[in-house]
């Protein structure tokens, strides 16, 4: 049955359920428009998470984690923080990681905020609108961003997610999702679940997380996922790029004339997901730094896989493919499509 509806578990924060007429639930919090689990029904009437979550909603803001908020204004790393506007002013933000990157929006990333949000359902779909408003100069960046933030569920099992905003100013913007999927369920790895992404090259990162170069093909290297193959043939690889990151961090350059972009499946390939999106990259994340330590004490290194659609990063100062103007519009838009 379609069903929609919200519970609140602190104050001015929400967790929200949407459920489609198979059974399927998704539940988010308007606490950095999270999404926090995606809860499909297995053949003996259970559920089974298909990424990682924490114990409760209240824990999410009792320490910084990432997993399925909202990232921004800007996900993934800037270098130095500089951001050298129209070539004229230079603006330094916020350097949160060991002082030299800034890093997915500052400390005060959208991911962290309390968005105001809206309900709405039909016979075959719901959904959750998120709103909020970052204003000018946090975290140093310009500009008032108006941001929109939706999901819905329909009755194909696809979840659709979507960014929109617009600024009074010249900034910067590049939100996305920064959920972590786990297809064979809670307390595994993700290292022998296959992976496809429909990418020809990558971009090789610095000893601070920063693409450099121009980028490489993926053609005879373990970065190449063009046909289905386990996450863990990359993990295990001599290649310096694995070594230096713990395991794949990297963007892919998205072949934007085929889709979908990502397909996942589970270790027995009972299980997949599929990923569309408008976006031309994503940063493959494989958990790298998780360790049973902390608010995600129950995750260990490889708990789960981000697939961060998005503008590719860069080394560059200017940041022009992630200006936005007052008269521009971001939008993004990325589906998450279940058979299980």
């Amino acid at each position: 049955m379609i069903k929609t509806s919200k519970v609140q578990y602190s104050k001015n924060q929400y967790e929200i359920t949407l459920q489609n007429n198979n059974g399927m639930i998704v539940k988010l919090l308007n606490y950095g428009a999270t999404l926090e689990k995606i809860l499909v029904p297995t053949e003996n009437g259970e559920l089974v998470d298909l990424i990682l979550s924490l114990d409760k909603p209240e824990d999410y803001s009792k320490e910084r984690n990432f997993l399925g908020g909202t990232i921004g204004r800007v996900i993934g790393r800037i270098k130095s923080g500089i951001w050298q506007k129209n070539s004229s002013k230079t603006y330094h933000l916020e350097l949160n990681e060991n002082n030299i990157t800034h890093s997915h929006g500052g400390t005060k990333g959208l991911d962290t905020r309390n968005f105001k949000f809206e309900l709405k359902q039909s016979a075959t779909k719901c959904s959750a609108s998120f709103y909020y408003l970052d204003k000018a100069f946090t975290n140093n960046y310009p500009g008032n961003l108006n941001i929109k933030v939706k999901y819905l569920l329909n009755d194909q099992d696809t979840l659709f997610y979507s960014v929109s905003a617009f600024t009074d100013e010249t900034t910067l913007c590049n939100i996305g999702n920064h959920v972590y999927f786990c297809l064979d369920g809670p307390k595994t790895t993700v290292e022998n679940n296959f992976l496809k992404i429909n990418a020809d090259k990558y971009l090789q990162l610095d000893k601070n997380h920063i693409p450099f170069g121009k980028p490489k093909k993926v053609l005879n290297n373990c970065f190449d996922f063009r046909k289905a193959n386990t996450i863990k043939q990359a993990l295990d690889s001599s290649d310096y790029q694995i070594k230096n990151e713990n395991g794949l961090n990297h963007p892919f350059i998205l072949n934007q004339k085929l889709a979908p972009a990502i397909k996942l499946y589970s270790s027995n390939k009972k299980r997949s997901m599929t990923l569309r999106t408008t976006a031309p990259s994503i940063v493959v994340y494989t958990g790298n730094h998780f360790n049973c330590t902390g608010i995600t004490h129950n995750f260990k290194k490889y708990a789960g896989i981000a697939l961060e659609t998005q503008i590719p990063p860069s080394a560059e100062n200017h940041l022009q493919s992630i200006t936005l103007e007052p008269n521009e519009l971001y939008l993004t838009k990325t589906s998450w499509s279940f058979k299980y």
